[in-house]
This record gives C-alpha cells, structure tokens and sequence, in this order.
C-alpha cells in the first residue's frame, strides 16, 4: 500500500478559544459558553419545520415500497417511470422542510444527455478467424455485448484485434500494458480488473480505477484505438453474464457537452463472454489462461491476434434531459460550507428483451430505493436536530443523482459544471448510500477503499458507539469504491466515503451474512430485485441512523477531513502515460502526494 498517515481529526476535538490577548481568563470560558448556548437555541427556520416523522423501519418500507412500486416502471432516466419518482423524492423532501437548493429556485439540476440505441435487427458482428477465411456470425448479447456512444449512424468496420493484457498504463506502478503497439484502427482485447500481482502493487487483491471497464475504454481511445472489448469472467468482475447483458442492453446514455456536441468515443466498446475470449486465444493456439499468465509478465507485450472482427452497428440517438434533485439544510456557523450526501434514484426501467407475460420491470428495491428511503430517513433526523436547536453547523447536501446506472452521470454532472447555489469549492466531504442492507442488524460496518480518508475515523467513533466495528470491503475485487456516485467527489480531490452493514449479523453471524450477500447477489440488476415484505429492515434503518451521526459529526468538526491515501485517479490526456508520482510531506507531517506530467501541470492530493 502506498504510504499512509495516521491522522485522528475528529477526535476529542477542541473549542476555538479567543487569542492569548483576552483581557481575563474568564472571557474565554464566557465566550465558549455563549458559542455552546448559540448553538442550542432553535432558530427561526426551525420554528417554522412541519412536524416531523419518526424514522424507524415502517418510514423506510414505506419510502422503498412506493419506489419500487411497478408504477414507477423502473425509474429509468428520462421516462415517466423516473419523472414520477422525482416529483415523489421532491414532495418527501418538501414535507420534511427541507429547502430546495437545484437552479432557479427549485429542487432540480437539468441533466443533459444523449440516449443511444443499437438496432440490433440491423445490427452484426462476425468473427473472421484468418485472413481469407469465411465469417463467423457472433451472437449479440450472447457471445458479446457491445455499441457505441459516439454519434448516431451506421459503423462498418473490419478491424484487427490485439489482446493488450489488463488495459492499464499506471507509471505509478512501473506498469505499461500499451507500451510498443501501434493501435490505430485496431480492437483491443483487454481482461477485466487490476493485474493480480503478488505484492502490493496495485492494492493487492482489491481493485482500484485501473480496474473498472470505464477507465479501459478511456486509455484505449487515448491510445487510437477503434474499440475495446473486456473479457468477461465472473469472479474478476464481481457479477455474471446476465448482469452485463441487462445492464448494456437497450439505450445507453452519455452526457452532452455543453455546445450538444458528442464527445470522442469509440467506434465499439463493450465485453464478450469468456468462451469467446477462449475461442479467440485458441486461434493461435493458447488458452485464455494463458492470456492471464502473459499478461502478468514483466516483459509483456501486446498480442496481435489471428482474427479481426467485421462490424456493422446502427445506432440512433435521442436527446434527454433529466434531472438530479437536490435539497439543503442550512448550515448555523458555517453555511457557505457543505456536507454532501448522494442516493441515487434511478435503476434500469423495463426489459426491451421480455417476452410474453414475462416480468420486464427492473424495480430496483435495494438497487436503490433502499438508498434514496435512507437519504429521506437521514434528512428527517437532521431536522429533527435543527428543530431542537442542534443542528449542524456546515451545511448538508442531499443529492438524489439520475443516470448512476449508466455510469455516474448526475453526479458527473453535478460536480463537473456545479451548482446554482452549492459550489463545489464549498464541498468539504461526501457520502454515499446505495443498496442499503434490509435485512437483520449487524456487529460490523463495511467501509469500500478502506483507509482512504480521515472519514473513516469519524465512522469508527459512530460504529464503537453503536457496539460495531470497521472492517474492509468483504469483496475488495469488485471495486465498490468505484462504482457510485461518491467516487465522483473523490474523482474531484473531494475526500468521499461508502460503507454500509457489514458481513457479521447480529444473529447468525458471518455465516447468515454470507447467504444474504449471496442473495443479493444473485437479484443484482435483475428483475427480481423487487420489495420483500419479509424484509426487517432493521439493518437499513441502523445504517441510517450511523450515517445521520457521521454526517452530523463531520458538519460539525473544527477541521476538514482529508485524504489519508494517495488516491491513483488517471485524469486522462495521453501525457499520462509518462506521468511519475512522487511522495511529499507538508509541513504539518501529513502525507500528500503530486502527480506531475510533461508539461510540468501537477495536482495535490
């Protein structure tokens, strides 16, 4: 792991005192008191707060219920299915008095996007295993799924493939899978996830941005690449075929600039199946195994395989303009300066693949009207502070982001052109619920990226509180800490957590959680994630109340929290790939580090 510094900020924190010059002892003590009696008087904004509800476990299955309800048809972006559940998320926030903090006033950020479209019925893909040799049809959404976001039309293209290993080019890490190969008009090959390695490197067996599919599509566009397809293998990426296929079918959305131009994108970017991949490396007699053990080699160098793939895809696109919907409590010492807390809404509507009178509705119970009845839950315990004169003293974000699904994109948005009233310069930490645990209480707390941030030790004062312990991401190699609406914050130098109930249960143990993950699991991004009236919920509303506290704790604290970790985050532009990061120490001994590329720019974390 790379260097780490121990740093307890939110510990036993004092009291600002006045300077030394206090004309007697007695004023500091007068002034502390006088700050402590501010602070518990009700202001006139809580005066004027509805009554508010009691958060327990009927107010969360109330809230995941109607959101998960089949009216809501799946709340995919841009539907009417994903219009209802905004205007029902703004009227709960409303009830609960808390203010609108979206453009012109209101409760909403717009969010452009394109929506695009593959015709598969005039769509193909065929495999042509050897110069002159006859076409082989590939099955689209069985033996690969793939499209393309640049701008709608019909792509023809024969291509070359090259296998160019993981994908990855960390300098970091003294890691190159692209060094040496010409890829211009070429389809990389590359395997999903981090180079397993057997040191640290990396971060060992957990994997980091180098990993996940996004971050492949962009080196290899950096590298001129046509396209880039990722092999797909269950236990590397966390989730099987099924889950690909559902999540990548139908339309995929990309933000829209703001001149409404495309941005660059590849010609075809998705995953074909292990079988595939098995097929492809048989064309030149290894395996896919054998893949994995060249690809790990010190001396690798991009494979240029046997076959090219023939492609013809007919795409047709759409504008859509949805929304992330944001609220805001005010901040008593220090509003200009906010804690955010992202849920997002939105989940993947209704199969285009269902037949007959097959369920077609992906309802997105856990995944994550769970979240978004957290986000109200911790919103009602917030007021229920403000109203007793206890509120926080930074401000609190609430942001139920659209388009997480599709890669991030409301938050992408929210921090990549700001907000009306809520800069992001004045954000100085986020949090993130998504797929709460609405089973049984559990003795511990899973935070993903463990030991990235001083939040953590916020989280840990909150966890002994509760009788729980921090313990790390059960499934590191999935790269959770990744894969929502948080990272985007952490993306921007914001420090950003996400934990939710660990694998201990209170009753059963980690055996119980174990086979409630398994669960989980097996309804991912399924139609089959739907509301359990079996469900306790006690987990979800005990995960709440520790996020209300963090929240409340970190609004509260004297200082910031900060990164602990050097956070490895390609901020794209081929200098990169000659980028080098080196390890400074401030003055005060906290570890920060600069990556610093050819023409000298450089950023701190």
């Amino acid at each position: 792991m790379v260097g780490r510094v121990a740093l307890g900020l939110f510990a036993s924190l004092p009291l600002s005192l006045p300077c030394a010059c206090s004309r007697d002892p007695s004023d500091a003590h007068e002034a502390v008191e006088a700050k402590a009696v501010a602070k518990q008087a009700p202001s006139p904004a809580a005066a004027a707060l509805p009554e508010l509800p009691t958060v327990d476990v009927a107010f969360l299955r109330r809230h995941i219920v109607a959101l998960s309800d089949d009216a809501m048809q799946g709340r995919r972006p841009g539907t009417e299915g994903g219009a209802k559940a905004v205007a029902y998320i703004i009227e709960q926030l409303e009830s609960l008095g808390v203010e609108p903090a979206g453009e012109g006033g209101g409760f909403t950020q717009a969010v452009p996007m394109r929506a695009v479209t593959l015709d598969s019925s005039r769509s193909s893909i065929s495999l042509r295993p050897g110069p002159r040799a006859e076409l082989q049809p590939l099955r689209l959404g069985e033996d690969v799924v793939a499209s393309s976001l640049g701008p709608a039309t019909t792509t023809q293209l024969e291509a070359p493939l090259v296998f160019v290993g993981y994908g990855v080019t960390a300098p970091e890490h003294d890691w190159d899978d692209f060094d040496g190969v010409d890829l211009r008009g070429k389809i990389a090959v590359v395997l999903v996830g981090d180079p397993p390695l057997p040191d640290d490197r990396f971060d060992g067996p957990a994997m980091t941005y180098y990993g996940r599919w996004s971050y492949k599509y962009e080196r290899a566009l950096e590298a001129g690449a046509v396209g880039c397809l990722v092999v797909h293998e269950t236990a590397p990426a966390s989730y099987d075929w099924n889950v690909v296929r559902s999540s990548w079918s139908g339309e995929r959305y990309d933000l829209r600039s703001p001149a409404g131009e495309p941005p660059a994108r590849l010609a075809i970017q998705g995953w074909i199946h292990a079988e595939l991949a098995e097929r492809l490396a048989a064309l030149d007699g290894r395996e896919l195994a054998g893949w994995h053990e060249l690809a790990l080699r010190p001396d690798f160098v991009p494979l240029s395989l046997s076959a090219e793939l023939v492609v013809e895809l007919v795409t047709t696109e759409r504008s859509v303009t949805d929304v992330n919907v944001l609220g805001r409590i005010p901040g008593r010492t220090r509003p200009d300066e906010h804690v955010v807390l992202t849920a997002h809404w939105d989940h993947l509507g209704v199969d285009p693949r269902a037949v007959g009178g097959a369920d077609a509705i992906f309802n997105g119970a856990v995944d994550n009207a769970s979240g978004i009845a957290g986000m109200l839950g911790v919103a009602a315990i917030l007021q229920s502070h403000v109203r007793d004169g206890r509120g926080p003293d930074r401000s609190v974000l609430l942001l139920a982001t659209t388009a997480e699904e599709q890669g991030l994109l409301g938050s992408r948005a929210f921090v990549e052109r700001g907000g009306d009233r809520v800069p992001l310069s004045s954000i100085v930490a986020a949090s993130n619920l998504d797929s709460m645990n609405v089973h049984g209480r559990t003795t511990t707390i899973a935070v993903t990226g463990k030991g990235k941030s001083t939040l953590e030790d916020v989280l840990a004062e909150v966890a002994a509180a509760q009788g729980r312990t921090l313990v790390g991401d059960p499934t590191p190699e999935a790269g959770a800490y990744y894969r929502s609406d948080h990272f985007s914050f952490a993306k921007a130098g914001i420090p950003a957590i996400d934990f939710g109930g660990g694998p201990t249960m209170e009753e059963g143990g980690v055996a119980a959680g174990e086979a409630l993950a398994h669960e989980l699991a097996e309804r991912y991004h399924t139609v089959a994630d739907e509301y359990d009236p079996t469900w306790p919920l006690t987990g979800a509303l005990q995960d709440v109340e520790t996020m209300a506290e963090l929240v409340l704790r970190v609004a509260d604290a004297e200082q910031r929290p900060r990164w602990r970790l050097f956070l490895v985050i390609p901020l794209g532009g081929v200098a990169w790939r000659r980028r080098r990061a080196r390890r400074q120490v401030s003055r005060d001994g906290a570890a920060t580090w600069r990556v610093t590329g050819q023409a000298g720019e450089s950023r701190d974390w």
